[in-house]
């Protein structure tokens, strides 16, 4: 559960500067309780990207502290110089990330220029001259100056309030209004701004950058509500850390630093907001993304609409705040939960991932406050989410960074050379499939799935024909059958292992024989790594001594060491023979000492060479003493005819 900050121990005027610095980080519209306001605002939208601070940001990472610093004076400078163009223009900031800002300009017939659409040209032209003013930076690596180009719309915003108030709240800018004006910058020049309207888009005239406004769109008000209570509501829209550091000391200033973040992107296809069904299922798709990120010390950074794609955009950063060791970790464990958790019936998420160090820090001004992550690494994992668009539904590409980071805890499937527009060479990244098997022994087994009366009806004949020796190979169909097996095996002093295919495994060969052969020699997760490839290299040597020089192979497989390049090719394409003979002779010796019982589990999942070589050692060890229990959910008619064969129907 996450403790949501108190004031307590402040003093009415700490109090005081403490609620100003949480609204800052809040639009005026939005304010004093973003949950009662209306839901719906007429006016203008102006989208900006921008180019130049995340080569910046990459530049001065080198340099630590001190180009932490020097970046956040920088930043700041800017914002603070837009913030004030919008405000002279009536216009407020909605969000801003280093990359692209979103402001808008409600309609208000009280002002000096009561036209949204033209105040927010006048503020676009004013925003392009500034960034063109503003002076490069001058590091160790370069000369860095900044591109924007804008583009407007005028129409409707929505906002919208997602998440809870145990989890932490984030709003949710949408509307025709936002859409369009994305677009037009979308498609707009570097140094342009285009203006979108029913005949298409359109360069900002003249007669639309007139004048600004008097008027000041920053002015709210809280009433006489006490002070807590402000605090406590609107903390909720912060990372809870953050909050809890302005509250210990609403005096000092939050220093921007570099930091080791793992970013996901989660793209989620086939979402229209304008739909009030589709707004629901993102609500509830939101809470359950958070559920699953704070479970894992994470946090939902960003929501953004992707009108080119009529779909929505997840920011999932790990690492912001505080880091921690296992944040790759963590973060490959949410992506496997997320990547399974569809939008809409039968549309699953894609997902990219990259980490490494990003600046991260609260910049801005007294009146506008944004939290931000900028780095190289944030852009490429937003690349890689869009490029598994483009691969098969449910694909997760990595970074190599992370991919070393979480070492041998994850089968990951063929690489990718990427192509990316944005990006002047190939960029690799690999397919995420699922956690590493991990070894199971019969023990194991028993233990795990406790046999169930319930589950053995119309099966226990296959059984006591297993148990009578007239049958070699069974085929059952859960797994509640398998344990009640293992269970009698187990206490007649056999011995034996279980090994599961995985779902999204198939081009990964051998997975279920990784934890079943691990079983078999008597690893178990208490042993070291080194402990685990000694206990495997003597097994070799007792069982299998004529394949000793093999023994590496049965290393990778099983993850006690880094695999080479293309091994789980070479061992299931030219090399296969010499696979099977190592697995055949190795299992053939063991029986020879013990009786043995192996279990497949999940065949419907099995890779192609994983049931090669089970077809092989099950012809191969006939008249040994082994006895193997398959199952499998709905196979195919293909696989079920295979099935049949090896049980002899």
């Amino acid at each position: 559960m996450i403790s949501r900050p108190h004031t307590g121990n402040l003093g009415e005027a700490a109090k005081q500067l403490l609620v100003k610095r949480v609204a800052a980080y809040l639009p005026p519209i939005a304010l004093p309780d973003p949950g009662a306001v209306q839901e719906k605002f007429k006016g203008a939208v102006l989208s900006t990207s921008l180019e130049g601070f995340v080569a910046l940001a990459d530049s001065l990472v080198k340099t630590g502290r001190e180009g932490a610093e020097a970046l956040t004076r920088i930043l700041n400078s800017y914002l603070g110089e837009v913030n004030q163009i919008l405000v002279e223009s009536n216009g407020q900031i909605l969000d801003f990330d280093g990359l692209d800002l979103l402001a808008f300009f409600p309609e208000d017939l009280s002002l000096e220029t009561p036209d949204a659409l033209e105040r927010a040209g006048f503020a676009s032209q004013a925003l392009l001259k500034l960034n063109n003013a503003f002076p490069p930076v001058q590091t160790s690596e370069g000369r860095f100056g900044f591109q924007m180009k804008t583009g407007l719309a005028e129409g409707e915003l929505l906002l919208t309030v997602l998440g809870s108030d145990m989890l932490g709240r984030t709003l949710l800018f949408s509307g025709t209004a936002v859409d369009q004006a994305r677009m037009a910058c979308l498609r707009a020049d570097w140094g342009e701004a285009l203006r979108w309207n029913e005949q298409g888009l359109w360069p900002v005239e003249s007669d639309e950058t007139a004048s600004g406004s008097k008027g000041s769109s920053s002015s709210y008000s809280f009433g006489e509500e006490e002070l807590l209570s402000i605090f406590n509501r609107l903390a909720t829209y912060l990372p809870r850390q953050l909050a809890q550091r302005l509250k210990s000391q609403p005096d000092v200033p939050l220093h921007g630093e570099f930091r080791r973040v793992v970013n996901i992107f989660l793209q989620l296809p086939g979402l229209d907001l304008e739909q009030p069904g589709d707004l629901e299922t993102l609500k509830e798709y939101f809470l359950t993304v958070q559920g699953i990120c704070t479970g894992l010390d994470g946090r939902v950074h960003q929501v953004v609409p992707l009108p080119d794609q009529q779909g929505v955009r997840l920011y999932l950063a790990f690492g912001a705040l505080s880091t921690n060791s296992d944040d790759a970790e963590h973060a490959l464990r949410a992506a496997l939960a997320l990547r399974e958790l569809p939008v809409a019936p039968k549309v699953l998420p894609t997902l990219g991932i990259a980490s490494g160090n990003v600046y991260t820090g609260s910049i801005g001004t007294d009146q506008r406050q944004k939290y931000i992550i900028l780095g190289d690494v944030v852009s490429l994992s937003a690349l890689f989410s869009e490029a598994a668009a483009s691969e098969e539904p449910g694909t997760l590409l990595v970074d190599r960074y992370t991919r070393e980071r979480v070492g041998l805890s994850y089968l990951f499937g063929g690489d990718l050379i990427l192509n990316l527009a944005s990006l002047p060479f190939p960029v690799r990244a690999s397919r995420l499939l699922s956690p590493r098997p991990q070894v199971c022994s019969l023990a194991t087994f028993v233990r795990e799935y406790a046999p169930s009366g319930s589950l053995m009806t119309g099966r226990l004949g296959l059984i006591e024909e297993a148990f009578e020796g007239t049958r070699q190979v069974i085929l059952v169909n859960d797994t509640g059958h398998a344990s009640y097996l293992a269970h009698r095996w187990y206490k007649r002093d056999g011995a034996g292992a279980a090994g599961t295919c995985l779902p999204n495994a198939s081009t990964v060969p051998y997975v279920a024989w990784s934890s079943l052969l691990g079983g078999l020699v008597g690893l178990n997760e208490t042993d070291s790594r080194t402990e685990k490839a000694a206990k495997l290299s003597q097994a070799v040597a007792r069982y299998a001594p004529d394949h000793i020089p093999l023994t590496n192979w049965l290393n990778q497989l099983m993850g006690l060491t880094l695999e080479e390049p293309d091994f789980r090719r070479r061992v299931s394409g030219q090399q296969r023979d010499l696979f099977f003979r190592l697995v055949i002779d190795l299992v053939k010796g063991m029986a020879e000492t013990k009786p043995l019982l192996l279990i497949f589990r999940d065949l419907q999942w099995s890779d192609e060479p994983g049931l090669l070589l089970l077809e092989q050692v099950v012809g191969e060890l006939e008249n040994a003493p082994v006895l193997f229990c398959l199952t499998a959910q709905h196979p195919d008619a293909e696989l079920q005819a295979r099935l049949n064969a090896l049980c002899g129907a």
